[in-house]
């Protein structure tokens, strides 16, 4: 036996292994605790890890189409919310031209209100413009243009094609009143 070999009794030595196996046990519940997984690596439990691993995918997966969603709902209230200021304008429009039909005659009161009417739909023609104008998302303008035309880039297909989930979207050119946007889904 060797001058520094260290001799424990039997009590110290069961000590000392149950504090090994509760410093083992400390470790691994920190670090559950740090990351929120009770399965951490694959030797924990290798089925439990893989299905886990999986489950996350699909987690991160359903996160971005809810953001994609929430991106189109977005630029759908932004459209909305040009139109409707647009169609507030559009009535007090008609209401000025109702008032000047109301008044066709040739005196000089009625050619002062049609005069006055016209500056004040003229302005309101303006403030059309300038809400439609206005009504863009991310840099694209939500309601001007003929509404005929639906135009997918390369860009744009491929940025839709790399949406977890999504595969082979496109853009089919109907009759130039219809258009169809498609987008086949991973099941």
């Amino acid at each position: 036996m060797a001058t520094n070999d260290i001799q424990l009794t039997g009590g110290i030595r069961s000590n000392l292994l149950l504090l090994q196996q509760l410093s083992g046990k400390l470790d691994r519940t920190q670090q559950r605790l740090a990351t929120g997984n009770k399965i951490n690596s694959a030797i924990d439990g290798p089925v439990a890890y893989f299905a886990s691993k999986g489950l996350n995918r699909r987690a991160d997966d359903l996160a971005t189409l809810k953001d994609s969603i929430n991106q189109s709902v977005s630029t759908i209230r932004a459209a909305d919310t040009g139109m409707t200021k647009i169609e507030t304008l559009i009535e007090q429009a008609k209401g000025l031209i109702t008032s000047a039909y109301q008044n066709l005659g040739s005196d000089a009161n009625s050619v002062e209100l049609r005069k006055s009417l016209a500056e004040q739909y003229n302005t309101l023609l303006r403030q059309i413009d300038k809400l439609a104008e206005d009504s863009s998302y991310q840099g694209k303008n939500l309601l001007l243009g003929s509404g005929l035309r639906l135009d997918a880039t390369s860009s744009s297909k491929s940025a839709t094609n790399a949406l977890p989930g999504v595969i082979a979207a496109r853009v089919n050119a109907g009759d130039k009143m219809h258009r169809y946007a498609g987008v086949k889904l991973h099941q």
